[in-house]
């Protein structure tokens, strides 16, 4: 049979040191490969105990089942094959399936799960079994650490390695009890590991958003000279009648007079201004043979406006002011009295 320790040596050396090289290599595997889980993160002291007993209980095992097989003849061969090609393993570093950021000496996990992997397929061939164990916590932790592909990439070379063996009849029948080996985890560490895993990683703290650019200054607008540029546009070439006056006097003696009197502003485009003014008199028609007469000044034209208030401003030939306002369409209110007003 070969010796144990072949198969052993590496992981009861590295047992033997302090866990702080396997726990440094477990906290760069956690940050370096997206598969490894939080829980690593969250309790990365426990994780990185953890993997030291993983590989000292995967040795103890070995251990167990040589011990077992020493009581039992019928399984001497099949523990010595077992040893066998767990030394193998351990020594063919080519077969190790290949793991992002799984240094050494945090890589032993592989041959030591092949190893724990092979002892439950030898253990499973006996009835009894060889050894009486519980595979499941350290089959969980394993996989948890190395992720479901890599575990079953590891359990298909242990079938392939072990596919030939076939259960072994013991004649006769093995009576006592098979030999027990101890649980992976004890209740604290069972508790503890039930935490880590239920941590969930702190949401990303995000930076505030940087504060919205100023919006471009823009020049406060003055309402009042926006309307002063409204008013401006609307009367450019326009005609305001300003005065229409009809009188007709019926005099002693069957004599009569008529008068009539029309006013019109003209506000031409590019603020000059024409003011007409007609008068017609009968009883100077009579005198002279004319009765009409006509008056023009010119001059420029503006718009002020004041708290809202526009004013008309004349200057020029007749320097004159009228308070406008819009009554309807066609229709000013100049200086409170209504004023027809069209286009030209």
């Amino acid at each position: 049979m070969p010796d144990l320790m072949s198969a052993t040596d590496e992981i009861r050396a590295l047992c033997d040191q302090p866990g702080r090289e396997l726990r440094e290599a477990l906290i760069r595997y956690s940050k370096g490969n997206a598969r490894a889980p939080y829980s690593i993160q969250a309790d990365s002291m426990l994780y990185g105990d953890l993997v030291r007993h993983y590989l000292q209980w995967c040795a103890g095992l070995l251990a167990k089942m040589q011990e077992a097989a020493a009581a039992r003849p019928a399984w001497k061969d099949a523990v010595a094959q077992l040893l066998e090609r767990t030394a193998a393993y351990f020594k063919e570093t080519a077969r190790w399936p290949s793991v992002s950021h799984l240094d050494h000496p945090l890589r032993l996990l592989l041959p030591a799960c092949y190893a724990t992997r092979a002892a439950q397929r030898v253990n499973s061939l006996f009835e009894p079994a060889l050894v009486a164990v519980d595979f499941t916590e350290p089959n969980e932790f394993v996989t948890e650490l190395l992720g479901q592909p890599i575990f079953e990439q590891i359990s298909h070379d242990k079938n392939a390695d072990f596919k030939t063996m076939a259960k072994i009849t013991e004649d006769p029948p093995h009576e006592a009890e098979p030999l027990h080996y101890r649980s992976f985890l004890h209740a604290a560490q069972r508790a503890r590991l039930a935490e880590a895993r239920a941590a969930k990683p702190k949401p990303p703290e995000v930076a505030p958003p940087p504060p919205s650019p100023a919006a471009p200054t823009v020049p406060s607008v003055d309402r009042d000279k926006v309307f002063a540029l409204s008013w401006s546009l609307d009367l450019s070439d326009t005609r305001i009648t300003l005065e229409e006056t009809n009188d007709f006097d019926n005099g002693y003696g069957g004599s009569s007079s008529y008068f009539s009197r029309q006013s019109f502003l003209v506000l031409f485009r590019g603020h000059r201004y024409r003011l007409q003014e007609i008068t017609f008199s009968s009883a100077t028609c009579r005198m002279t043979g004319d009765g009409e007469t006509c008056r023009e000044s010119e001059g420029e034209w503006k718009i002020q406006v004041r708290g809202g208030a526009a004013t008309l401003v004349l200057t020029g030939d007749t320097d004159t002011t009228y308070r406008i306002e819009k009554v309807t369409r066609g229709v000013l209110k100049l200086n409170g009295r209504d004023r027809t007003w069209t286009k030209l």
